[in-house]
């Protein structure tokens, strides 16, 4: 445990004060002094570092907050309890459950799966050749010049009966749905802070990446932010989505960051079961399972494998 903390601090000294990791390891150390000892001292200590812990974050980048940690959470109850009781702490979860039936989210999910769906049926089909063609966007989309400066977005600030680009604007998601084609883009759904989610289209990647992007990269659960989101209007359908065209725009998070094994249906990590069929869609639940196939139709992309 000495070992541990003692590279906290090594790391505490020469990080920059912004660093990502910076509040984490502040939380973390607090967390080891409390495993160590148990004692009206520790406690004092830990409690101060604690304070240093919130003062870290406040020099955080938007795209990063709010700073989600479980050794904040535990530290949190330590020196807050009612925060356990909270409403405001409870809200996300049943916020995000009262988002799986929203109308919007069941049609960006089952047009994305129809999309994929209709791209393998044809890419397998020795008898099809594949056609595709994208419309000219009516704004050009391109990365910052500088990180510094950028202001946090969510999808619901962003106006979707409009053509823009949100220049200055740093937008962070999560993905939610696999992509298994990439021509002429790779189409993915993804989901924001607030659990609303949208359709997204990424052009200009690196050609022959395509197939190494979709199963490595930007997998269920991966998160990333994107500079300068585009909320583009589609060419035939005019509903949004975000639109990328310049790949450098997009900053994929850290690997440590993914959520791992998440459910299809509610989106929450370490889902055990696993569809029997394709060996791939992972389930918190039968429940889960039972409404993937009735709301978002899982049969559209479930391949024996």
């Amino acid at each position: 445990m000495n070992e541990a903390i003692e590279a906290y601090q090594a790391f505490l000294t020469i990080a920059p004060k912004d660093h990502r990791k910076v509040p984490e390891s502040y939380y973390a150390m607090a967390s080891c002094y409390l495993v160590r000892h148990n004692n009206d001292y520790v406690v004092d200590a830990v409690k101060r570092i604690y304070e240093q812990d919130e003062e870290a974050e406040k020099v955080q980048l938007p795209c990063f907050l709010p700073y989600k940690s479980n050794s904040k959470t535990l530290l949190k109850s330590l020196f807050d309890p009612q925060s356990l009781s909270n409403p405001e702490v409870a809200a996300p979860s049943l916020d995000r459950i009262s988002h799986l039936t929203d109308p919007h989210r069941i049609e960006v999910i089952k047009q994305h799966r129809e999309w994929e769906a209709r791209s393998l049926g044809e890419k397998n089909n020795p008898k099809h050749s594949l056609i595709s063609y994208t419309h000219k966007p009516r704004v050009k989309q391109q990365t910052a010049k500088s990180l510094i400066g950028l202001k946090s977005i969510s999808l619901r600030e962003m106006d979707p009966t409009k053509d823009r680009v949100y220049h200055g604007y740093v937008l962070s998601v999560t993905i939610i749905e696999e992509a298994y084609s990439w021509t002429p883009s790779i189409h993915l759904v993804i989901e924001d802070e607030h659990f609303d989610c949208e359709r997204m289209f990424i052009y200009g990647f690196p050609e022959g990446q395509g197939k190494y992007l979709t199963s490595k990269v930007f997998a269920i659960g991966s998160k990333m932010n994107i500079i300068n989101p585009y909320l583009r209007l589609g060419a035939n359908d005019m509903k949004s989505l975000i639109r990328i065209d310049d790949f450098s725009s997009i900053i994929m998070q850290s690997e440590t960051e993914r959520v791992l094994n998440m459910c299809r249906y509610c989106g929450q990590p370490n889902a055990l079961h696993v569809c029997s069929k394709c060996k791939q869609a992972r389930y918190c639940t039968k429940e889960c399972q039972t409404m993937d196939w009735k709301l978002y139709n899982h049969k559209l992309i479930c391949k024996k494998q």
